[in-house]
């Protein structure tokens, strides 16, 4: 069984795009759909950032390898949907997180601080809304 379709088939139930797991795990969304179609077989540590953006571990994914094709849907979610459900808001929120920092570090020093300052700004205004509408239904 290939590496590559056992990683498409969770990212499906996972409801993720390339894009999201290219992001997730820092790499190339062409790699992403290289290793998908078979074409590229992941290093180890392009597996672990795979399987870490996918919310599981690299011997779940060895695992589901070993299964007949017809099984490996199941097989995933069996072994998966508790680690899921568990991290899935986590990861969402590293994701993100991870997307801001990466957005922000490429910014200049000056972009950066106009930034900062949009930031706090834009908080302040949120705590003067969530005040003002305190109480009202």
């Amino acid at each position: 069984m290939n590496i590559g379709y056992v990683i498409k088939t969770l990212r499906k139930q996972r409801k993720m795009t390339q894009e999201q797991i290219a992001l997730e795990a820092d790499i190339a969304t062409s790699n992403v759909s290289r290793i998908e179609q078979g074409l590229r077989q992941p290093s180890q540590k392009v597996l672990q950032k795979i399987s870490q953006a996918l919310g599981t571990t690299p011997s779940v994914l060895y695992a589901a390898c070993e299964q007949p094709e017809s099984e490996v849907p199941s097989f995933l979610e069996h072994n998966n949907e508790k680690t899921w459900h568990d991290q899935h808001d986590i990861l969402d929120l590293c994701a993100g997180s991870r997307m801001v920092l990466k957005l922000y570090n490429e910014l200049t020093t000056s972009n950066q601080a106009l930034l900062r300052d949009q930031l706090k700004a834009l908080h302040q205004w949120q705590l003067s809304f969530d005040n003002d509408t305190e109480g009202v239904l």
